[in-house]
Parts: C-alpha cells; structure tokens; sequence
C-alpha cells in the first residue's frame, strides 16, 4: 500500500479528514456551547444528536475508495489529488447546513420552552447534520470520485 495515507497527493485530503474528524469528535460540547451563547441557559443534549457510529462507517469507506482510487494507474496523480480533494471537501462541508439547521431548531426550542421529546420525535430536524453529511458523501461519491475511479476502465 506504500503509506498511502502518507503519500504528497493525497495529503491535504487526509489532514483535511482528520481535522474534520476532531471537530466530530467535540461537536456535541460544541453545539452545547453554542446553544448556551445564544440562549444563556445551560444546554446539555439528552439524546445523543450524532451518529459517532456512522461517522466511523463513513471513515472506513473513505479510506477503502482512497486504496481504490490510488489503484487506477491510468489516472494522472493531479487528476486524482483533484478528484480526492474535492471529494473529502464537499463530504467535510456538507454537513455544516445540516449542523446550522439542527441548532436553529435547538436554539428555538429553548427559547420557547418547547418539547424536546417532540424535537427528538422529527428525526429529519434532529439528525439534519448526519443526513446532508450522508448525502453529501453519496453525492460527491458518485459524481467526483466514481468518474475518476473508473476512468480507463
């Protein structure tokens, strides 16, 4: 595998990873904080709002289309730099519309007093943040990388 994750042209796509996943790793006091910065009360999510789980899925699949995609020698190294980085990009920056939607209802919530069991129960509100990451992901997957994979083949 020749220290793929080490190799020039992938490296800024994989700190760029990584980055992204120590911010996953706090967002829950992150949130927490911001929810309180806006509200002044204290805020501690209940529930879990984040799927860590799939955060961990998603790396792993990341990891394997990265070997994949370093297997296609009829690809320029640029081409796949290119295809890596933009890829890890729109997945990395699709999730913040989500995170912005999901705080929008927390902070409304507890502003107005509202239910947060009836929050929780609209799993499209309370889990936006890990449906536009997923959907981010497939997306950039499909129409970034799948092109650049199978080029030549």
């Amino acid at each position: 595998m020749n220290f793929l994750l080490f190799k020039k042209e992938f490296r800024l796509g994989v700190v760029l990873f990584i980055v992204f996943g120590l911010f996953l790793y706090t967002v829950n006091q992150t949130s927490e904080q911001i929810v309180f910065s806006f509200t002044k009360e204290q805020f501690f999510y209940y529930k879990p709002a984040f799927l860590k789980t799939m955060y961990i899925v998603l790396g792993a699949v990341i990891f394997a289309l990265l070997i994949v995609l370093n297997r296609n020698n009829t690809v320029e190294t640029e081409a796949k730099r290119n295809a890596f980085v933009s890829f890890i990009s729109w997945t990395v920056f699709s999730f913040f519309p989500g995170w912005i939607f999901h705080l929008y209802f927390i902070i409304q919530t507890v502003k107005q007093k509202g239910s947060f069991m009836a929050l929780e129960d609209q799993f499209w509100i309370y889990y936006a943040h890990d449906i536009t990451l997923f959907l981010g992901f497939s997306l950039a997957g499909y129409f970034i990388l799948r092109p650049v994979i199978h080029e030549g083949q």
